[in-house]
Parts: C-alpha cells; structure tokens; sequence
C-alpha cells in the first residue's frame, strides 16, 4: 500500500508541473483555419532539371464520422484531401511558390510520409535533404520511401478505397511490410544520419503502384554517394534486414521432401563484421541466428522425431543464407555499394585499416570474399505430426 501511495504522489507532483507548461500559449500557434494540414510530401525533378513538389493536404472538414455526414443538405461532399504540385530551381522555391496557387501556409509537422522520385533519386538527393534538415518545422519522424515505375506525383493522386487520406495509407503500408521483413522503413532522422555516416551507403524502401487505388511498399533502393544505383526485390532486401538484424517477424518458405514448409520467424539476430590482417580487410562477416515455428508443413515425412525438425532447421538455415547471398552480391557486383555498414566496422574498430582503404572503399567492398554463417532453430512444430493427406 504504502509504495501506491509513493506512486501517486510522485504522479501528482509531475502532474502539477507540467499542467501550467500545457495552458502556456505558444507565440507562432495558428488556428486549424489559417494553414493547410500537409500529410504526404512527393519531390521529383522536371525534364529540364527543376525540382516538382507535390503536396497532398487533408481537409479536416471532411474527415468526420459517416453518421455526421449524413446531412439531407443536397450539397457535394468535401473531398477529404486535395494534391497541388508547384516547381522550383530550389525545394525552398518549390514550397514557398506554392502559395501563389494554394490560399493558406503549407503546414509541415504533420507529413507521414515523403515520396522522392526515381529520376530525382538518380540526380542525388543530397540538396533536399539540406531543405529538410534546416526547416525548423519539420516533422523528422516521416516515413522516406523511393518510388518506382511511378511518379510521386502519381502516387500522391491516388484515390484509396482503404484510407480516406492516402498518405496514411501509404505509411502503414510500410510500416506493415517492415513487420514482414520485405522492406527497411526508414524514416527521415535515421536517412539524415545515414548520408553522414562513415563506411556505409543509404538504403532505402520503395513504392510502387500495385493498381489505381493501391501501392506496394516491398522492395529497397539501393545509393551510392547519394545517388540511386539500382533496387533489391523483396527477398534480396529481407537477406540485407537478417544481417543487419532488422528482421522482427517473416513467413520463410523453403523445399521439403518433395513439398513446401513455410517457418514464421520470431526472433532473429544478424551481425556484420570485417577480418582484418596486416591492416587490411581480408573477408566479409556476416552472422544470422533465426528462432521460428512450423507453420504450415506439405511434404511426404512425419514430423515425428528430432532428426526430422533438425533437417527442416538446415533447410530454413539454407533459405536465409541464400537470402543475405543475393543481397550481398547484388550490392557488391551490380552497385559497388555498401549498405551493410562493413566499412563502418572498420571505422569504429580498426580506425588504422580504415584510414588506409577510405578512400577505395568501394573497390575493396566489392571484392572481398564472404563468410556467410545462418543457424536457425524451429521451437514448435504444432500438433500435427502427419501432413495432411499422409495419414496411415
């Protein structure tokens, strides 16, 4: 009881200090009537070398329970956002010219997520990220997607059946493939830090058009330099996240005995790290160890003893090491391109090698041999021992 009452007190105190913060006013506040509320942010560039800003901007009017809406007025529905699109030599330019066409300050602490285009990313996307590392009301916590086969211009004007605001949709969508392991979420602080980062290139997810109304957010694209270089399918991505330990659930399907097993991963650790003799790199590291259960089992065997599930674990162990292989490749051979962090290892580890191979970094990364080591563990197996259609 008396450790309760220490809590509440505590709880109360904390109230009461911060209670006086929340009724101070704020001397910029603005009332939801004087701003457009941006939820989804594209950037591209034009033929001729300009930047093309497309914004999508909720109407806060229209976004209300069906309930509410059903008023006998006869008059048009409000459309629950509204897309404009404005050029500039500069993104800076790009944003402020757009009040010669929209009637309100494009709010930009409310953004979910931003959409840069394949042509742009190709050009380098150094220079917007500068535009959006400076603005003080920046929402850093924004999803960053790269997309493909499509504009951002495109996407942004998608009208969704699943969302009322499509720029929601979107960002769940990749927050949601990121749970998978099919896509690395990245977000705009984390894109920030990556440009900066000694001894690894920047990755980041994709998005693509799926049909009119829906996306797709599997895939990574892949820089160098800050500027595109090419893109991992999903499986080539979901071996990149096992290394760099991203992975938090995933439905691997592997052969088996003459049919299919599909393992739901539940815990994963991946780790990457370099060799290093005579003060130079001598191979790649890479270690995954995956715990999941059995969750669907198509073969011709029993799961009935333990060299069974120990065959099934070197099969899934095989999967994933065959998974984080093409990743590897792909950014070694086609990209020169270090996304794992290998280089980075040696910049917090072995600073003395790394001041040697800095600058040829890329030509080193893209040589060096792999020691790829998977160890996978199946925790349960379910009831069923006999396949269904095996029974005796």
């Amino acid at each position: 009881m008396t450790s309760k009452k220490d809590k509440g007190r505590k709880t109360l105190l904390i109230l009461l200090f911060i209670f006086p913060l929340l009724l101070a006013g704020c001397w910029n506040n603005r009332p939801l009537t004087e701003i457009n509320i941006v939820v989804g942010i594209g950037l591209d560039r034009t033929e001729d070398g300009r930047f093309l800003l497309t914004v999508q901007v909720a109407e806060p009017g229209a976004i209300q329970p069906a309930s509410a809406g059903d008023s006998s007025g006869g008059g048009s529905k409000v459309k629950p956002v509204f897309v404009a699109s404005n050029e500039g030599e500069t993104v800076f330019e790009a944003v402020r010219g757009m009040l010669a066409t929209i009637d309100k300050k494009l709010f930009l602490s409310t953004t979910q997520v931003l959409i840069i285009g394949e042509k742009l990313a190709q050009d380098g996307i150094k220079e917007v990220l500068d535009f959006f590392e400076r603005d003080h009301e920046m929402n850093y916590t924004m999803d960053v997607l790269v997309a493909k086969d499509a504009t951002p211009d495109e996407i942004l004007r998608m009208e969704s059946d699943i969302d009322t605001i499509p720029a929601v949709y979107i960002q769940s969508t990749a927050e949601n493939t990121a749970a998978r392991g099919t896509v690395k979420r990245t977000l705009l602080i984390d894109l920030i830090k990556d440009m900066d980062c000694k001894g690894r290139q920047a990755a980041i997810g994709q998005v693509t058009m799926a049909s009119e109304k829906e996306v797709n957010t599997e895939g990574l694209a892949v820089f160098k330099e800050g500027k595109l270089e090419g893109w991992l399918d999903p499986y080539e991505t979901r071996g990149f996240l096992f290394a760099k330990n991203k992975v938090k659930s995933a439905i691997v399907n592997f052969p088996a005995e003459g049919g299919r097993s599909a393992v739901e991963i539940i815990r994963s650790k991946g780790s990457v790290s370099v060799a290093v003799e005579n003060d130079e790199p001598s191979r790649l590291i890479i270690r995954v160890n995956a715990e999941g259960n059995l969750g669907e089992f198509e073969a011709k065997s029993k799961i009935d003893s333990p060299e069974t599930i120990h065959l099934l674990e070197g099969k899934l162990a095989e999967e994933i090491k065959k998974e984080v292989e093409m990743a590897l490749e792909k950014c070694q051979k086609e990209f020169s391109s270090d996304i794992f962090g290998f280089g980075n290892y040696l910049h917090k580890y072995y600073p003395k090698c790394w001041k040697k191979v800095e600058k040829d970094w890329h030509d080193f990364f893209s040589k060096l041999p792999a020691d790829i080591r998977v160890d996978a563990k199946i925790m349960r197996v379910g009831l069923v021992i006999n396949p269904m259609g095996n029974g005796e």
